[in-house]
């Protein structure tokens, strides 16, 4: 139950940043939003599967057949874990570590292509896993009380603010250019018809 809840609480900050003012105006962040949406479909339906092997109460039964539209819904998109574990998750590449195309996953397998599609989906897993809450408030209630007193504050690393980020990012690209003039300059070893020669590669960038 906490397990849904986490997902359900992700699930409504991607859909809350789809409506945003400046999303419509970005392309590209509506992207990528749909793509984190996909990856969180997927992991609630491992977590699906994990409540469904409850099943053998009937409360739980009952909550599985209310929430089955929903569901069924977001199962016809069968290659949707596909698509998340070769095109999202393991950079373009098969189980084997082959590069894949990615008109190839997709015309080989059943997944939503717009993204109005994904939101539905995503609308329908919170859908779904809300009654889930509703019908089990108590078990809900009782595990987040328990897991309050486990919590431990997350201690602070790395950088906080935006500034910091930006003086750490500007120090390193000093350094990776200070490199490239570097490597550009050094004396190059060619070989030709069997003959070493050395040559000097002028730099190509501007002091």
């Amino acid at each position: 139950m906490l397990i849904l809840r986490g997902l359900e609480t992700q699930l409504e900050s991607a859909l809350r940043a789809l409506n945003g003012k400046e999303l419509m105006a970005n392309g590209d962040l509506e992207w990528t939003v749909c793509n984190h949406i996909q990856i969180l479909l997927c992991s609630f339906l491992d977590e699906w599967k994990i409540f469904e092997s409850f099943g053998e109460d009937e409360r739980i039964r009952d909550t599985l057949k209310i929430a089955a539209p929903a569901l069924d819904r977001i199962r016809a998109w069968t290659g949707l874990e596909r698509v998340r574990s070769t095109l999202l998750v393991h950079n373009q590449r098969d189980k084997e570590g082959n590069p894949v195309n990615t008109w190839d996953v997709f015309n080989s397998n059943k997944i939503p292509t717009a993204y109005a599609e994904t939101v539905l989906l995503a609308r329908l897993a919170v859908l779904a896993i809300r009654q889930t809450r509703r019908r089990h408030y108590s078990e809900f209630h009782l595990a987040a009380q328990r897991l309050t007193q486990y919590h431990v504050t997350i201690k602070p690393q790395g950088i906080r603010t935006s500034q910091e980020a930006e003086s750490a990012f500007q120090a390193t690209r000093n350094k990776m250019n200070e490199l490239v003039r570097r490597v550009s300059t050094r004396p190059r070893i060619r070989v030709l018809n069997g003959h070493v020669s050395r040559r000097r590669l002028e730099s190509s960038t501007k002091r």
